[in-house]
């Protein structure tokens, strides 16, 4: 258990410090190219678990196979970096609106995602891995909600704020979603070999999460998407 973190970690140390590097060495004001950065470095970090076995993704499901231990220890990674990343590029992500109405439109996100991917998987047949046992709910609920607000930080918060400077908002969310699929073709398409179900899922989920972010901010994002994945990971649909 230890073991398998320990060198998932420093499996991507390098990667980590060339990111590091680079940040160091590009300017601040070209926000483009830093962005640029600290997604290539998550993509690897993601996909990384793939080979250390933490989790298996399946045409129609996914499930999370690390410890809870383990699945603890990678949320709070996670967090640190949502903090450091937060902290280096002075990202505002509290804004956003008031927390109740924040937390409604994350549940509402989280459904909407979750309707329409339980929807097309029913209609398509796709099977679906072994569900977990139910102590795992609760680390995979963490795991889910700090992981994928890392995630939604680089591209809502970041990402899509960015682009939202230079077009219309909603272009704006939908390119954002579009990159974000994108980002996800070498875990669909090489790492597991599972394909367009990923891409169509992912598709969705960002297309919903960067609605709700323009809606309600940052936490509902998060919200949208960390309970969607947990919903995915514990085997609801």
């Amino acid at each position: 258990m230890v073991s398998s973190l320990y060198g998932y970690l420093v499996s991507i140390l390098p990667a980590g410090v060339l990111a590091l590097v680079l940040l160091l060495a590009i300017p601040r004001g070209l926000v483009g190219a830093r962005l640029a950065v600290h997604i290539l470095f998550f993509i690897f970090a993601r996909d990384a678990m793939s080979p250390a076995g933490f989790w298996q993704l399946g045409a129609g499901s996914m499930r999370l196979t690390a410890p809870a231990p383990v699945l603890l220890a990678l949320a709070g990674v996670s967090a640190a970096l949502f903090a450091g990343v937060a902290w280096l590029e002075r990202v505002e992500w509290r804004r956003g609106g008031r927390l109740v109405p924040s937390v409604l439109w994350g549940l509402l996100g989280a459904a909407v995602i979750t309707a329409v991917a339980a929807t097309l998987k029913t209609a398509l047949g796709l099977p679906s891995l072994p569900k977990p046992d139910a102590v795992m709910l609760l680390p995979i609920l963490v795991f889910a909600l700090l992981g994928n607000a890392y995630e939604e930080l680089l591209f809502r918060g970041m990402l899509q704020q960015r682009l939202a400077q230079h077009m219309a908002p909603m272009r704006a969310a939908v390119v954002a979603a579009v990159l974000f699929s994108l980002c996800h073709a070498w875990l669909a398409l090489i790492v597991t070999r599972v394909g367009l179900p990923v891409l169509v899922f992912t598709l969705i989920e960002g297309l919903v999460a960067g609605l709700v972010y323009r809606r309600a901010g940052l936490l509902a994002a998060t919200l949208a998407h960390g309970l969607a994945i947990a919903a995915l990971a514990g085997g609801l649909y």
